[in-house]
């Protein structure tokens, strides 16, 4: 299956069998190739073992993906962006994967990463069972009416996006071949990464993400950036 398949399949997975996963699975996954949002900033990821972070969630795994990132304008939303692409990959291998917002690193087994923030990390595993949907009747999210200004299936890919708590905090505005998004001020804009992050997988060739200087305000939400697909 696709990246683009599995966006209308995926599920977040909190049943893990506690297997580590193979070491020619990691070097698959330390291979992939991630597109960043704003290549400019700098970003540490790795994946590392279950010692070196410190979770209450009963449903952390052997091993697990860890991200950092200097704090520049857009961190937030290129940290979304970038895990979002290695979510579905890793699902495409067959593994269960689940954000871990309340994870932290371990200050008694890690070194912190200089001029870089510790941001989130997934925990990804072999799943207990079925992990994958079959009925996007399955999917509780809002209608499309719900997080745009008028009816796109373009939008399609990003309202089934993931989101924490199922917050889902981005609205869409259209200006001719434009599409503005935005996040409410009280959401997350990592969840806004994610959502573009459907977008860019569904739209790869003619995906293009850029800050619109003409942008008109959007009471109760922030600006992240605009799209052409």
């Amino acid at each position: 299956m696709t990246l683009q398949e599995m966006i209308y399949h995926r599920k977040s997975c909190r049943s893990f069998t506690g297997e580590p996963v193979a070491a020619e699975m990691i070097e698959r996954i330390r291979s992939f190739e991630l597109k960043p949002l704003h290549p400019e900033i700098k970003i540490h990821m790795d994946i590392v073992s279950r010692d070196k972070v410190k979770c209450i969630c009963p449903w952390t795994t052997p091993q697990l993906i860890t991200i950092y990132s200097e704090e520049a304008d857009g961190y937030l939303e290129n940290i979304g962006f970038l895990f979002q692409q290695m979510d579905l990959y890793l699902q495409t291998l067959g593994l269960g994967v689940c954000w871990l917002g309340m994870g932290r690193m371990n200050p008694k087994t890690t070194v912190k990463v200089e001029g870089m923030k510790f941001i989130i990390m997934l925990a990804f595993g072999h799943p207990k069972g079925a992990q994958q949907r079959h009925d996007l009747k399955s999917f509780r999210r809002k209608s499309m009416e719900e997080i745009t200004d008028q009816s796109d299936p373009r939008l399609e890919p990003a309202r089934l996006a993931p989101s924490a708590v199922n917050s889902q905090p981005w609205y869409f505005t259209h200006e001719g071949d434009t599409i503005h998004i935005w996040c409410s001020k009280k959401g997350s804009r990592l969840d806004a990464g994610i959502a573009l992050a459907h977008l860019f997988v569904t739209n790869e060739e003619t995906f293009r993400f850029f800050k619109a200087t003409h942008a008109t305000n959007l009471p109760g939400y922030g600006y992240i950036g605009s799209v052409v697909l």
